[in-house]
């Protein structure tokens, strides 16, 4: 009579423990929300997809550089897909410029953020871009 009460109370133990097990892993589903987690990071183009002009003149730097120190986005040309590709700027370290032009290492690493200081722009700046001029006489037409 002791093997049967003995099989039947380890039956009701693992009856209760996978009873636990699911109930557990239920209430885990239900309260994790959607959406949450870590976020893709961007590499540069990313960022700059997002910015005017695709960037140019605007400051950029990966996220595990020191404060102040930045690429100023001077040109970018972009594979078929807009989401690779090569950029050129100058690289500033402490706010100060620590280089001259020069390509971009890295720029498709997934690491990217836009400093928040903003371009640069000056009327001078905008002015030295080569921009669009249209024609006088279609504009009378």
């Amino acid at each position: 009579m002791t093997t049967s009460s003995s099989s039947t109370m380890l039956l009701l133990r693992r009856a209760m423990a996978t009873a636990a097990k699911n109930a557990g892993a239920a209430t885990t589903e239900v309260a994790k929300a959607p959406g949450t987690g870590n976020p893709k990071k961007k590499n540069l183009f990313d960022v700059a997809r997002l910015l005017p002009g695709w960037g140019i003149g605007h400051k950029v730097a990966k996220s595990h550089w020191k404060p102040h120190s930045y690429y100023k986005l001077y040109d970018v040309k972009l594979r078929k897909d807009a989401g690779h590709g090569v950029a050129w700027g100058i690289y500033h370290e402490e706010g100060v410029e620590a280089g001259k032009l020069q390509k971009i290492s890295g720029a498709n690493k997934r690491c990217w953020k836009y400093v928040a200081d903003g371009p640069e722009r000056t009327w001078q700046f905008v002015a030295s871009q080569k921009t669009v001029v249209p024609d006088k006489e279609k504009m009378e037409s």
